[in-house]
């Protein structure tokens, strides 16, 4: 069983001349996401500091997560590619990214997740943000952790991206 507790943070770049990642704000983030980033941080001390290779998660470890969970294989500079996306998802967007390109979301959208996404993969580092925007009319905030992973421990070829909804609790209306 892995602990939700906040882990240590790593250092970046893996070349030990980055200084330790900042450390996330853990009793702001989802018990959920605390949660996956504990599983990440683990696999992380397994693999000696170094970047967890993905081939070594077993999918049924990633179940608590998998309505929430969004894997993003990294081609090459600036190349995302949706590797699993799931049915939540698919249901509330109405739309099936797997196996798309992020080249193929709205202009605005894919800016910004493209810079978050080439962000991590340059950092070697996790990240977690809130976004708030507006969906069908609603205002809606997400919680976002994005986790890289390498085969090699250094390259990231793999993103794997926590996303849950904060409910609003009627805080925010539409005029």
């Amino acid at each position: 069983r892995v602990s939700a507790s906040p882990p240590r943070s790593p250092r970046g770049g893996g070349s030990g001349a980055d200084p330790p990642m900042p450390v996330i704000q853990f009793g702001a983030m989802q018990p959920k996401l605390r949660e996956l980033y504990a599983f990440w941080d683990d696999r992380r001390q397994r693999s000696d500091g170094k970047l967890p290779s993905i081939m070594r998660v077993h999918a049924e470890s990633l179940t608590p997560w998998l309505k929430n969970l969004v894997i993003m294989t990294v081609r090459r500079e600036g190349e995302f590619v949706y590797r699993y996306y799931p049915k939540t998802f698919v249901e509330q967007f109405g739309v099936d990214m797997s196996g798309r390109d992020t080249t193929e979301l709205p202009e605005a959208q894919r800016a910004l997740i493209e810079h978050e996404y080439d962000y991590v993969r340059q950092k070697k580092r996790p990240t977690w943000r809130m976004y708030t925007g507006e969906f069908d009319n609603e205002i809606v905030t997400w919680e976002r952790l994005i986790l890289p992973f390498a085969a090699d421990g250094e390259t990231i070829d793999t993103l794997m991206i926590g996303v849950y909804e904060a409910k609003n609790a009627g805080l925010f209306e539409i005029a």
